[in-house]
Formats: C-alpha cells, sequence, structure tokens
C-alpha cells in the first residue's frame, strides 16, 4: 500500500550547542493522522528534535518541509500559524482559572470590548467532549487530576486547528487507567485527522498507541518502522543495547525472616530485612498515602512497629530517626531542593542534629555516592535543576544511603526517566534488599512490580484488596484486585 505524502518532514538536521553536536544529519517524517513514536534514552537528542519542530530552536543545517513546502520558523508562533503544538511533560495551566478559561488562555472571543463567555464555555465543553471526557469546562484546573488536567492542556492545543501535536511523556505521571483513557483521546484525534508525536519512556505502551516508531541514539536517527513489525528487543537494542532486557527483568530474592516494618489496623503491612514488597493500585486507592503516613507526612500520627518494637512517627524528622526514607512520587517538588547543589541534596538527610557540617566530610560522602550511584553531573556543586530525571531520582536515594536508611518507601521511583536509568535504579533496589535493606515499592507500572518484589499488596480504596507472591503474580490478577474483584 503506498503510503501518502508527509504532513511533515526533517531532512538531514543537525544542530550542536557550545561545539556539542546534539543532533546528527537526522531524517524524520510524520504522516497526516499518524502516531508516531519517537524514543531513546536521555540526550539522545529527542527534546532537541522536537524543539526544532514547534519553532523553539533553529536547526543548524537541514530542511523542514510542512506539506511538500519548505518552511523556516522562527518561533512558535510560527509553528502555531501553521498548526504545530507541544504539550510538554510540565503542563502549563493556570491552576486558578477554570478548564475553558485555560483552553482560550490569551484568545477569548470577544466582541465590543466584551468576553463572550457563553461561546468559551460552550466551545471548550465540546472539545472536552470529543476527547472522551465529561470534564466540566467551569471546574477550576487546580481542583482537576493530573489526566483531566493533561485533557485541558490537549484540548487546548486543538482549539486552534492544530494538525500536529507533539506529546512529550504524556503518561508518566498517570496511572494505567488513565493512561488507557489517553490512549482513547489520541485514537479520537487520528480519527479526526491529527497527527501525534509522542514520546515515551515506557516501551510497552508504544506498541498501543504508535503508527510507527523512530529510534534516536547519541543524536542520531538508528531505526525507523512499522510498530507491526517492530519488537520489544529490536528497539531495546536499538536504544541501549541488548543487555538491559536481561536486567529489567531480573528475580532475585534475598528476604529474611527477620521484620523490619509491620503495620496494624485498617491497612496491615508486614515487610522483613531483605524483602521488597510491592503497593500495586488504581491512582486515588491509597498507595502515596500510605506511604506518606508512615513517614510522617500526612499531618497525623502514625503508629507502628519498627525493627520489632512500636515507634511513633510525628512528623519526618520521627520517621528518619528511626531509619526511614520516602522517596516521593513527585522528585522535584517533594525530594528535592532544585537550586542547591547535587552536594547540598545528597547532604541533606544527614545534616539533622547537627550545629556544625564538616564540608570535606560531606564532599567526601556524596562524591563517593555520586561514583557509587553513576550520577551524571558536570561536578558536585552542579545545581541538580540541570541533571536530567534519572540522575535526580538517583539524587534522592543517594540522600537516603547517606542518611543511613534501613526502611526504604519508594514511590513511583523509575517515573519519567529512561530505560538505561531505570535499568540501575531497579539494579540499586536489588542492591539495597541485598545489603539487607526492607524495600516497599508503590509502582503503577504492573511489568515493574513483577519483575522486582517478593510479595505484591494490593490496595483498592484506601484499603488492602489482597496480596500475591512472586509464583502467582500476574497482571490479570492484581488488575482484578486492584479493580475490587476478588
Amino acid at each position: 500500500m503506498t503510503r501518502p505524502a508527509p504532513l511533515l518532514s526533517l531532512q538531514g538536521v543537525s544542530k550542536a550547542f557550545s561545539g556539542v553536536r546534539v543532533l546528527e544529519d537526522v531524517d524524520f517524517d510524520v504522516l497526516p493522522a499518524e502516531v508516531h513514536a519517537v524514543i531513546g534514552e536521555n540526550g539522545a537528542g529527542k527534546s532537541t528534535l522536537m524543539n526544532i519542530i514547534s519553532g523553539v530552536t533553529q536547526a543548524d543545517a537541514g530542511c523542514m518541509l510542512w506539506e511538500g513546502e519548505s518552511v523556516r520558523l522562527r518561533g512558535p508562533r510560527d509553528a502555531q500559524e501553521r498548526g504545530i503544538a507541544f504539550v510538554h511533560q510540565e503542563l502549563a495551566l493556570v491552576p486558578q482559572l477554570s478548564a475553558a478559561e485555560n483552553i482560550f488562555l490569551g484568545h477569548h472571543p470577544a466582541g465590543l470590548g466584551w468576553v463572550r463567555w457563553r461561546e468559551i464555555h460552550e466551545r471548550a465543553g465540546a472539545l472536552l467532549s470529543d476527547l472522551g471526557d465529561g470534564l466540566d469546562a467551569r471546574r477550576l484546573v487546580g481542583e482537576l487530576s493530573l489526566a483531566e488536567r493533561q485533557r485541558v492542556e490537549i484540548a487546548r492545543a486543538l482549539a486552534f486547528q492544530t494538525r500536529l501535536i507533539i506529546m512529550d511523556e504524556p503518561t508518566a505521571p498517570l496511572s494505567e487507567r488513565d493512561a488507557e483513557s489517553l490512549f482513547g483521546a489520541i485514537r479520537r484525534l487520528r480519527q479526526r485527522g491529527v497527527s501525534v508525536v509522542f514520546i515515551s519512556h515506557r516501551l510497552k505502551e508504544i506498541f498501543q498507541v504508535a503508527d510507527r516508531v523512530t529510534v534516536l541514539r547519541d543524536g542520531k536517527r538508528v531505526l525507523t518502522e512499522d510498530i507491526r513489525a517492530a519488537g520489544m528487543d529490536e528497539l531495546l537494542r536499538a536504544m541501549v543495547g541488548s543487555e538491559l532486557k536481561a536486567r529489567l527483568e531480573t528475580q532475585t530474592s534475598s528476604a529474611t525472616n527477620e521484620e523490619a516494618l509491620r503495620v496494624d489496623g485498617a491497612v496491615p503491612l508486614v515487610v522483613r530485612r531483605g524483602e521488597i514488597v510491592g503497593l500495586a493500585g488504581l491512582a486515588g486507592s491509597g498507595r502515596t498515602e500510605l506511604l506518606e503516613w508512615l513517614f510522617g507526612a500526612a499531618g497525623r500520627n502514625a503508629i507502628f512497629c519498627a525493627g520489632g518494637r512500636p515507634v511513633v512517627v510525628r512528623n519526618p524528622s520521627d520517621a528518619v530517626r528511626e531509619g526511614l526514607a520516602l522517596v516521593p512520587d513527585d522528585r522535584k517538588l517533594k525530594g528535592l531542593i532544585l537550586g542547591a547543589s547535587l552536594r547540598a541534596n545528597i547532604a541533606l538527610a544527614s545534616r539533622r542534629g547537627h550545629w556544625f557540617i564538616g564540608r570535606s566530610e560531606e564532599e567526601r560522602t556524596a562524591g563517593r555516592l555520586a561514583g557509587e550511584l553513576r550520577i551524571k553531573a558536570a561536578g558536585l556543586d552542579q545545581p541538580v535543576h540541570y541533571l536530567s530525571g534519572g540522575n535526580q531520582q538517583k539524587a534522592v536515594l543517594a540522600k537516603w544511603l547517606s542518611a543511613g536508611a534501613r526502611v526504604f518507601l519508594l514511590d513511583e521511583p523509575t517515573r519519567g526517566i529512561d530505560v538505561r536509568s531505570k535499568a540501575e535504579i531497579c539494579d540499586l533496589i536489588r542492591a539495597l534488599a541485598a545489603g539487607g535493606a526492607a524495600v516497599v515499592l508503590a509502582s503503577s507500572e504492573t511489568e515493574e512490580l513483577l519483575g522486582l518484589c517478593d510479595r505484591i499488596v494490593v490496595m483498592h480504596r484506601g484499603r488492602i484488596a489482597g496480596e500475591v507472591g512472586r509464583a502467582e503474580a500476574t497482571e490479570e490478577r492484581i488488575a482484578s484486585l486492584a479493580t475490587g474483584g476478588s
């Protein structure tokens, strides 16, 4: 079957920053009404390529064709005028305004000096309805879930005759159910003739939503293929090499009989030294709330047993003294001081109770942990804001290793990071357990839980719905418990 002419085509595109080549002779195209996935490690060139398409950055060499005609985008406005929209991973919405106001922000329909609010609400409602969502356009964005905010962002892109939408890691903050809803919205976009460039680190979902996939590595295009002809192993090899697949799927157990953590009551939970216990459940099931309660970050006292003795945790400082560590679901908001250096962030939890901090000791510890965890940074004094997502997550873990934590509460530890960083963090989690630490791992990725955990505890509406051991755990069994089945 003959392919239609591309809507967008980039030919021989190259780009360098400060003499460092980040894209080299890249060819890339998007067909009309196509979902084209772009994958690759952090630093592969994905963001630079998308910035060129959206007019944020100009290429040093090569050309861009839009419907067969050569174009030069001088800025994002040029891209918008041609119908190109960019939905970033960090959503740019105003929480104090309604969904409708955000959709038409800066482009309010008006006449004779008066904003036509009825038209705004009707058009916004229609756009949200087309995305398969019953969202009230009058609701404040600050009251919406992440999945609902994402639909508002997509509706804003569609409000102005958009023909190509770039989605950067759109499922990173979403549960599996919300991700499925997003995929449904993308399919409806394709049926309407809108093309989508879909960037993701989750390879499994590429096969659910994409028509074609392009792999970038070290600034070069190494593969473009129909998704029906591509295989998971082939994509992994193209991205980073075949050895990572085995590392991601390795299952080992270091569990002992010694209890590290015991919670009684409405949410009973037991974790042993050397054991990795998974927490599964849909968004809102209570996983994050349970971990934050254990860590004293929920605003109420947590009473449980740690190391065989009863403890009362009133706040995070109490939790740290008891050897607990929390890697939160949002590392930027809850886990790091973005403007502070890598050294300061690693030393943060180990500073409690000290009047004076030895700079040389702090640097030795930070340097050792940065080396052991293979944190890529310009130096210990580099602000963590400039690190990649995977290296930021390693910095959060290094902070707790520096503090000598013995019980690790991990909430979505591999969210929004590339495949290689994910494999390295999975290796680190196994190493923590092998060293005698107890690990509670909450994740929206069932495949990740199956590959790492000794047992999986499934939550539903704030309670434990069931528990499955490694031998009998399957995606179907976990999904059944997570949705209230038996």
